[in-house]
């Protein structure tokens, strides 16, 4: 057991999602004026964010949206990194009644997200995830059936960030569908315009977007 266990919120659950970021500008150069880029348009609760749930069935709008982007890269002959904040996506767990929201700022493509989902809807004991990065830390603890989930700054051990303990089976429950229509919509994009730009560098160079 953890020391932060006994400080942990206890909640009833916490809902999952992966969203799309998206922009309406592209920018291809600092002396350069912004280019518009066309939006999706189907119902969205955010107009800058395309949660799976609202994407899911909308599949060749946002691959219009992101084929936009691949071309205004080719004119301007910008690599994939060079134009890769335009395809980050966001992993969020929240309750909104208990006002706990969990990001994960540094992990922007599907495959870190994919692998936090995992370990969580596994049946694993104990620590089932472990991760940390400039000014931001993730752990997961399982135990009896309940999850401990704590973000916070590693960088300031005085501060004792966000920790909440909540029933693990409500959240397995959850994850499924996520991971399914993510992957789902994952799929129709890389097979329009190449994996590498969701799925992180978890592809071979050959699969790559082809910003050529």
């Amino acid at each position: 057991m953890e020391s932060w266990f006994a400080d942990a919120r206890p909640i009833d659950s916490l809902e999952p999602e992966i969203a799309f970021h998206l922009r309406d500008e592209f920018h291809a150069a600092p002396d350069h004026p912004p280019e518009p880029l066309a939006l999706p348009e189907f119902p969205r609760a955010s107009r800058l964010l395309a949660r799976t749930s609202e994407a899911l069935g909308h599949e060749a709008e946002l691959a219009a949206y992101y084929g936009q982007v691949a071309a205004l890269a080719r004119q301007h002959a910008l690599k994939l990194h060079q134009v890769r904040q335009y395809f980050w996506m966001a992993l969020r767990l929240d309750n909104e009644e208990a006002g706990i929201h969990l990001s994960f700022p540094w992990y922007d493509t599907f495959s870190p997200m994919d692998h936090f989902l995992a370990a969580v809807a596994g049946h694993g004991e104990g620590l089932v995830y472990d991760d940390q990065d400039q000014g931001w830390a993730v752990q997961a603890w399982a135990h009896n059936g309940t999850l401990y989930i704590r973000e916070s700054n590693p960088d300031f051990d005085d501060e004792p960030g966000q920790a909440v303990a909540l029933p693990r089976a409500g959240l397995q429950a959850c994850i499924a569908p996520l991971r399914e229509r993510t992957a789902k919509l994952v799929a129709y994009l890389a097979k329009e315009l190449g994996p590498d730009a969701w799925l992180g560098g978890e592809v071979q160079p050959a699969g790559a977007l082809d910003l050529r």
